[in-house]
């Protein structure tokens, strides 16, 4: 790995702010690798944030020869997100969007990820057309650039189909925008020899009959190999073709910077089943019927695939070889019109032997649960692949009505290549058929093994089928040498006319839709060195990167592990420039991979296959500490209340040393000073940084009257941290107090509670020595408080419930005993408000902030009820995720909070000034940080239900 040219970074640095240009090893690697099997590495990654900055861009790669690619998610499967120069990042900068029409037509830039509007169109019932697996992970600019489908989209509801206008800059500078009425007139204007090329090429092509034939017949089904040649013969003005042949153009022939698209229906009734069939050809078989009877999706799965799933899905049977199954949905305006669909699907599969009875589900709980598991199935089936080897997938598409034909043939294509175990699905509806293998591309006769099957591949699909050798990938790099063979010379040549056309320097995503190259398939392949048993399985599908907290100041999940596969494929080589680069990578992993993961697991929820990227830093973290640093945290915590009386003193000398003329400089540099030693203990303590007050001492218990009682278990945050300057409520634990007791509930505390810890502290800091001491103490004092179990332990955080319930319930378990522990939302929600009369409700909307924990238990919908029973009603904010606090985060990595929050914050604020009566959560950090933010206090829910019942 070079590095980049010092005059190519100065250049940069002109036409963008300095800290836009990316350049550091550790950059450029985490950013070389998209969800395909390839890599490259680019020289540099910028990061434009506006047209103007596009422009200069545009003219240094004219005049510097330099190549473009433009980068949205980078979910892209086939290798259309990758440069070995110069990578343009968008998703931190173009991410404005706006509902159109009241939901009939949405306007987007290319960094809104596509499952984002669907939450804005969802109050008007509608939702964009295009429906991809990655939806939540995906970015409009590859949605589009990649002529997306999915599911339930069809041909008809693709981005293409869907396109109302677009606004784009062509390579050369020119600004087109075809919302405006004159937008065609405007192109033959500033660009006439360019408006009179496509008129010209458009009438060539509708007077070669053989040639608009075929065109018109290719994309009547699926296709996204190559260009989108039927804008030629859809529309008429030059400016509306250029519009549309952006849609499948992989960034190859301008900039897409807006688009606005018709909105499809979302119909409220719906129904969905998973059908089981002794053979995936009868699978096959059964789908033209179903799809004659109305089914808007129908998702073919072998047997692999539902083996993929097994932990997650209660099967009726063992999963033999050969069985296949269909996901189908019928959808509908009314119940009265789905049961006649359903009606239909039962005669329609009357021929056939289900292994399993005829089973749909309206339940909206049960029906996400079977789109989850399919949304997720390449992931899943990827990560069955055996450590090292690669993700290999391809996306082809055939004739509906020869769909079972097909199969048959692709299984014998499997077997004789010596592929036995690959894995098949695929939207059966639309005739697209996915595969999924492994090769352990590190051996040669590997790679070659599979340039021979997909040579097979392409000869089957095209010669046979006539079908598309890409339905809806895109053809990336990965195709890119077999579109000629789908489409023929004449169409080829029509394909090399536009890129010569609109992009005649090569500056844009060279190498990806067209490529002469033969063998450009099988070079650039991404290395997976084993890691970890954690991380292996992980195929760097990117869905996990909207979740993470760090993903727009440091790394996100998959760049974490791709940085660390690199560092243990250089650990594997003994060269100088090796262990140069190792020790660069190490330098900046650890703050940007290490230091700024905020551990909070939450892009465990949104991977398919529950890879906790932050237990993996976990591990890295533990593998690092020295010896002395395990035993002085274990000693810590055997004496976890000496180290909380030592933090309640800190808190109290910062603050009074910040009250002295200049102490607030003087604490600063004193801090600066000690995190330098220290890093992982002592935060930085700017002058603008506010400290919470030490916490007072637990308030004395009321005498026991003789009912239900339960162990209150107040956090060490609640023992340790008190209000920010300016915040007057009620100490957490005074008002938990209060409200047992008003429920009629007798509290006890576990014995030593000022030396009980959960053990997160130092779980998350990478000791599970001491974490394990600290859970086996406290396990210990609750099993004797709860008189061995029979009470429950309620606390006031919901972080330190899932440890309790994690680790000191787990540590319980090992000797055949259990413990009950709920956070206080749980308790309330399940034990207390049912069977109570309703309370009063405060007026106001409480806007609530979930904790991690709490959302990755399931407890958001205890939280709601919570609020909705105490206050007029209650929200949370669409943006709201992880704020990156994690505990101590937030005191050592500041800007991570700054980072995490800004999009939140920003929405919370509207919130409140619209009428929120407060910003609410279950932990006093995420409290701390939330209010840091939004610049109004963030209180606890036990205030929220202390305010209603016994008034502010």
């Amino acid at each position: 790995m070079q590095p980049p040219d010092p005059a190519l970074l100065n250049d940069l640095g002109r036409i963008l702010a300095p800290e836009r240009v990316l350049a550091r090893p550790l950059d450029r690697l985490g950013r070389s690798a998209d969800a395909s099997m390839y890599q490259l590495i680019p020289q540099a990654v910028v990061r434009p944030r506006g047209l103007a900055e596009l422009r200069g861009l545009f003219d240094y790669a004219h005049t510097r020869s330099r190549r473009l690619t433009f980068r949205a998610a980078g979910t892209s499967l086939s290798g259309q997100a990758l440069s070995d120069d110069l990578l343009v990042e968008l998703g931190p900068y173009w991410r404005a969007a706006r509902v159109l029409d009241r939901g009939r037509r949405v306007w987007t830039q290319p960094g809104v990820v596509g499952g984002h509007l669907n939450r804005l169109l969802a109050p008007h019932h509608t939702r964009i057309g295009p429906d991809p697996a990655s939806i939540d992970a995906a970015m409009m600019g590859g949605i589009l650039a990649n002529n997306s489908s999915g599911m339930c989209c069809g041909v008809a509801q693709n981005s293409y189909h869907t396109l109302d206008s677009l606004a784009l800059l062509l390579p050369d500078g020119t600004w087109v925008d075809t919302a405006r009425g004159d937008a065609d007139a405007a192109l033959q204007r500033e660009r006439p020899a360019l408006h009179a090329a496509i008129r010209l090429l458009r009438d060539e092509v509708r007077a070669d009959a053989p040639l608009a034939a075929r065109i018109r017949a290719k994309f009547a089904r699926k296709n996204t190999t190559g260009y989108s040649l039927n804008a030629l013969l859809d529309f008429d003005a030059p400016a509306d073709i250029l519009a549309h042949l952006m849609v499948g153009s992989e960034g190859t022939l301008a900039f897409v910077a807006e688009m606005t698209l018709r909105t499809v229906p979302e119909p409220p009734a719906r129904a969905t089943g998973l059908l089981y069939f002794a053979e995936l050809k009868e699978a096959g078989a059964a789908v033209a019927p179903l799809a004659a009877a109305g089914a808007d999706a129908l998702e073919i799965m072998d047997a692999a695939s539902l083996r993929s799933q097994a932990d997650d899905r209660t099967y009726p049977f063992p999963i033999g070889d050969r069985m296949a199954a269909l996901l189908t949905e019928f959808r509908a305006a009314d119940e009265g019109e789905l049961e006649a669909a359903l009606a239909r699907a039962r005669s329609a599969l009357a021929p056939f032997n289900l292994l399993a009875p005829f089973r749909f589900t309206t339940d909206p709980v049960e029906r996400a649960e079977h789109w989850r598991l399919r949304k997720g199935l390449a992931s899943r089936a990827g990560a069955m692949r055996p450590s090292g080897t690669s993700f290999l997938t391809e996306d082809v598409a055939v004739p509906t009505e020869r769909l079972a034909e097909a199969i048959a043939d692709c299984q014998a294509l499997f077997a004789r290549h010596g592929l036995p175990d690959t894995i098949l699905f695929g939207h059966a509806k639309d005739g697209n058929l996915h595969f999924v293998m492994a090769e352990d591309l590190r051996r040669p006769e590997a790679v070659e093994r599979y340039g021979r099957f997909l040579e097979a591949l392409v000869d089957l699909v095209v010669a046979k089928y006539d079908g598309a050798i890409k339905a809806e990938h895109g053809s990336g790099r990965n195709m890119a040498p077999f579109v000629r063979r789908e489409w023929g010379d004449r169409a080829y040549g029509v394909m090399r006319r536009i890129k010569t056309l609109l992009d005649p320097h090569g500056i844009l995503n060279p190498g990806v839709v067209l490529n002469d190259d033969p063998r450009v398939h099988l070079q650039n392949l991404k290395p997976m060195p084993s890691i970890s048993l954690l991380a292996d399985r992980c195929i760097e599908c990117g869905l996990c990167e909207p979740r993470c907290p760090s993903r727009d100041l440091t790394l996100t999940p998959r760049q974490r592990i791709r940085v660390a596969r690199e560092l243990a494929r250089l650990d594997g080589e003994a060269s100088r420039e090796a262990r140069a680069l190792g020790s660069a990578l190490r330098a900046d992993f650890a703050y940007e991979g290490i230091a700024s993961c905020a551990g909070d697991s939450m892009c465990q929820t949104s991977c398919p296959v529950k890879i906790d990227t932050g237990a993996l830093i976990k591990e890295l973290k533990a593998a690092d500490h020295p010896p002395f640093s395990r035993r002085a945290a274990t000693w810590a915590a055997g004496h976890f209340g000496l180290l909380a009386s030592l933090a309640r003193t800190s808190l109290r000398a910062a603050r009074a040393l910040r009250a002295v003329p200049g102490g607030g400089l003087a604490l600063e540099a004193l801090t600066d000073l000690l995190h330098g030693g220290l890093p992982s203990l002592v935060p930085r303590l700017a002058r603008e940084l506010e400290l919470p007050r030490a916490a007072p001492a637990l308030p004395a218990l009321a005498v026991p009257r003789g009912g239900r009682s339960v162990v209150y278990f107040p956090s060490c945050l609640t023992r340790i941290l008190g209000g920010l300057p300016g915040e007057d409520a009620l100490p957490p634990a005074r008002a938990a107090l209060d409200l047992l007791r008003w429920a009629g509930v007798d509290v006890r505390y576990p014995v030593g509670i000022g030396g009980l810890c959960c053990g997160l502290p130092f779980a998350g800091k990478g000791f599970p020595e001491a974490a394990r001491r600290a859970g086996a103490e406290t396990a210990s004092a609750l099993w004797r408080a709860t008189h061995e179990g029979r009470d429950v332990v309620v606390t006031d955080a919901s972080p330190c419930a899932g440890t309790l319930q994690e680790l000191c319930a787990g540590l319980l378990k090992e000797s055949g005993r259990s413990l009950r522990v709920q956070d206080f939302p749980s308790f309330w929600a399940r034990e207390i408000l049912p069977g109570r009369p309703a309370p009063q409700k405060r007026p106001g909307t409480a806007v609530l902030h979930p904790t991690c924990t709490l959302v990755r238990a399931g407890g958001l919908p205890d939280l709601l009820t919570v609020a909705r029973a105490h206050r007029e009603s209650a929200v949370v904010a669409d943006a709201a995720e992880c704020c990156g606090f994690a505990g101590d985060r937030g005191f050592l990595v500041p800007e991570l909070t700054r980072s995490a929050t800004a999009r939140e914050a920003a929405e919370v604020r509207e919130l409140l000034a619209a009428g929120g009566a407060g910003l609410y959560s279950t932990c006093r950090t995420c409290e701390i940080g939330m209010s840091r933010a939004v610049g109004r206090p963030c209180r606890s829910v036990l205030h929220l239900v202390h305010e209603a019942i016994f008034g502010a």
